[in-house]
């Protein structure tokens, strides 16, 4: 049953009860699964203007593509952007939609058309949300910024109800509805995530356009006063122009040491993940030699005790190499602006690796373009994009568990004015994640990753007025990350 206000006298409350506040959410994400599995999904403005659309495909892009092994079902989800200016022009307030979404946030369950409790309750994140939104905050809904409903037609019974009916049995077909929404959701918040970047990568043009037409206007005005009073504006403007290429300057210094302490971030946490096999050998020489020593003791040393002693070496060597590839990174005239020779850089960044490749069981191939190209820019920024590159080879290998002989091929040619460099590996390639959305801050398909490498790679090549690209598979069998950079010469 559903209860039906009739009061003609407060149409407005009346509106209200029957209708809430659904019509001032800013966005309106729309997902089905059909009884095949396949999934579609459209999100549209708080206007109903459809922003977004995707398939299958898309939408189940970070889990191998797969059909949902779950009952037919709709998700709609309306999401609030809770600031005072997104509410100007609605028709609802600010406190009353808060008030609201805190008492009714979340995602409720309707299964053959009756709630399903306790999805949805105050306190019940079944699609865990807010942890998701903390994970990677940006564009994300929260329980407390949204309100949504899960409707499952379900004619096969395949979600099965607990005994004392507080929910469903968490089996498969419930979790694989859970994958669903939270696909669903994913999908949105990457396009949503992108439109932001566009928005945030225009807004920085034209601020240049604005502040150059400025500059110029003024330049033009002063040009048109009587000499006498001409001279001063010149020297107070000119004193103005540099004072703010100084501040330009410290600026693009910041950006540059913010990614370089990113960059270093992620290599640390690289080698630390992998240091634990050194750390092992250290521990289990240690114990060899303790346990030895107590025993036999002279000239038996070279026997029984060489060997975990080389052990303690080769670990001592390996952590060495991974401490000095981190503090390269953060040299400080590294940052400054100058001649980059590429070629230079890249031999340098797999000399410094060449160490830990090898304890990887990894064979790099460098195929390098005639000549020297180079470019006007930081070493640091070079280094960044090379060194991410590489981790990004090596943590697609320690993914997939790829055994063997290990291959990371770093190919440069020069075309157009423009050098090329196509990082390519033997490892599983790009699954699991769009090649649209691994340039995204966050997207990961490390479990412990921070999603920031690709990103940096992107930014800086952007920077030097670059372009990115990646494919899934290659000749090598692995993903293929290449970047183009505009050259001087070379």
């Amino acid at each position: 049953f559903a209860p039906t206000l009739v009061a003609p006298d407060f149409k407005d409350l009346a509106a209200l009860v029957r209708d809430r506040y659904f019509e001032d959410a800013e966005y309106h994400l729309s997902a089905s699964v059909d009884d095949s599995g396949r999934a579609a999904a459209s999100v549209a403005d708080w206007r109903g203007q459809p922003l977004f659309s995707a398939e299958h495909d898309e939408l189940a892009a970070s889990t191998g593509k797969k059909p949902y092994r779950c009952p037919a079902a709709r998700f709609d989800l309306w999401v609030f952007i809770l600031n005072q200016d997104n509410f100007l022009y609605r028709t609802a307030t600010l406190k009353g939609v808060r008030q609201w979404l805190g008492e009714f946030g979340g995602v409720h369950v309707y299964h053959n058309g009756l709630r399903v409790m306790p999805y949805g309750n105050p306190g019940n994140d079944w699609l865990e949300m807010n942890l998701r939104r903390v994970r990677r905050p940006e564009e994300r809904p929260g329980t407390n910024t949204s309100i949504g409903r899960v409707e499952v037609t379900d004619t096969g019974s395949r979600l099965a109800q607990k005994t004392d009916r507080s929910g469903f049995v968490e089996d498969e077909p419930f979790s694989e509805l859970v994958r669903f929404a939270q696909g669903a959701m994913d999908w949105m918040a990457n396009r949503r995530l992108e439109q932001a970047e566009k928005r945030r990568a225009r807004d920085r043009r034209t601020d240049s356009t604005t502040a150059r037409s400025a500059g110029q206007a003024v330049r033009t005005a002063i040009d048109e006063l009587p000499e006498s009073s001409r001279m001063a504006l010149d020297e107070a403007f000119e004193q103005y122009d540099r004072s703010r290429d100084r501040q330009e300057a410290t600026l693009r210094k910041e950006v540059q040491l913010y990614r370089t302490l990113s960059t270093a971030g992620i290599t640390a946490a690289t080698f630390a993940h992998e240091s634990g096999n050194p750390i092992k050998v250290v521990k289990q020489s240690i114990d060899a030699i303790a346990r030895r020593a107590s025993k036999l003791l002279g000239d038996r040393y070279e026997t029984l005790l060489s060997r975990p002693v080389n052990g303690i070496q080769r670990a001592v060597y390996g952590l060495a190499v991974l401490g000095d590839a981190t503090l390269k990174l953060l040299d400080h005239d590294k940052r400054r602006l100058s001649r980059v020779d590429l070629h230079d850089v890249l031999r340098e960044v797999v000399d410094t690796f060449q160490p830990f490749l090898d304890g990887r069981n990894v064979a790099t191939k460098m195929c390098l373009c005639p000549g020297n190209p180079y470019v006007r820019g930081s070493r640091a920024a070079i280094e960044s994009i090379v060194t991410n590159l590489l981790n990004n080879s090596l943590t697609a290998f320690e993914n997939s568990g790829t055994m063997g002989r290990r291959r990371i091929e770093l190919a440069t040619s020069v075309e157009d004015g423009r050098w090329r460099l196509a990082v390519s590996d033997n490892g599983p390639g790009i699954v699991d994640i769009s090649t649209r959305d691994i340039w995204l801050p966050g997207h990961t398909t490390r479990k412990n990753g921070t999603g920031l490498g690709l990103t940096i790679v992107r930014d800086a090549v952007r920077d030097l007025d670059g372009e990115v690209d990646a494919q899934e598979h290659g000749d090598l069998g692995g993903a293929v990350v290449s970047v183009r950079i505009p050259i001087l010469g070379g």
